[in-house]
């Protein structure tokens, strides 16, 4: 057959095109069946360096558990504790970005991350992370709900999870009940000189204490197993002596 009268029946795509193509189709199905990201969902990391006196003794003493939550006062703007001690005040450029989330009437969590210590002027500082969302359906507020308790138990082990999230990464998490999350960690920005990372994962005695101080009844059952394992040692070590 002569070389001009062949034709080419096949068609060159470029596999790259075709990766953003899909990319962009996936993108465009996400935002088509969940609320958009950017209007639904904010999650950040924050240092804070000021802490109150109340705040410094409560992040280097036992309550301050990696992982566990802080309550945001939008009235004053300041973090509190459970009972109501001030921990630190929010900055400026904060405040006016969860004023616009509160006026919305958002949900806005706030958990600690890392807590930092430097010896030279004993300063403490505490990283927090904060995810925030809009009122949604009822499936969707569950996911979000499940989703923050899933980056907390991550910070509790260790491990600083991301929490910015692309349009098919919300849909992910919205999909999925709040189970899906990014496994790459995220780094943290750099210590200043001499200070040291004080607190970053929980201790198997605060996973303890924060399971006492989430539920009412905690305290108790953890106090009548400590009491009773306290009486069984005690009633080993008499019959070992006396028998």
């Amino acid at each position: 057959m002569n070389d001009e009268h062949f034709e080419e029946t096949r068609s060159f795509r470029d596999p790259v095109a075709q990766r953003k193509e899909a990319a962009e189709k996936r993108r465009e199905a996400a935002e088509a069946e969940y609320p958009p990201v950017a209007a639904s969902y904010k999650g950040f990391y924050l240092r804070i360096c000021d802490l109150t006196e109340q705040g410094r003794a409560y992040v280097l003493g036992a309550e301050g558990i990696i992982g566990s939550e802080l309550v945001y006062n939008r009235e004053s703007d300041f973090l509190l504790a459970g009972d109501g001690r001030r921990i630190a005040k929010l900055p400026e450029e904060t405040t006016r970005q969860l004023a616009a989330c509160a006026q919305d009437n958002w949900r806005i969590t706030v958990l600690i991350s890392a807590i930092f210590f430097r010896a030279e002027d004993k300063s403490v500082a505490v990283e927090l992370a904060f995810l925030c969302w809009a009122p949604l359906e009822t499936a969707y507020e569950t996911a979000l709900v499940n989703f923050s308790h899933n980056i907390a138990e991550r910070l509790a082990s260790g491990d600083r999870a991301g929490l910015a999230l692309s349009q098919d990464q919300f849909g992910s998490v919205l999909r999925s009940g709040g189970e899906w999350y990014l496994t790459r960690a995220t780094k943290r920005e750099p210590l200043e000189k001499g200070t040291v990372v004080y607190k970053s994962r929980r201790s198997g005695t605060e996973r303890l204490t924060g399971f006492a101080l989430r539920h009412k009844t905690g305290c108790t059952v953890f106090a009548t197993v400590f009491w009773i394992a306290l009486a069984a040692g005690v009633v080993v070590l008499v019959w070992r002596l006396f028998f």
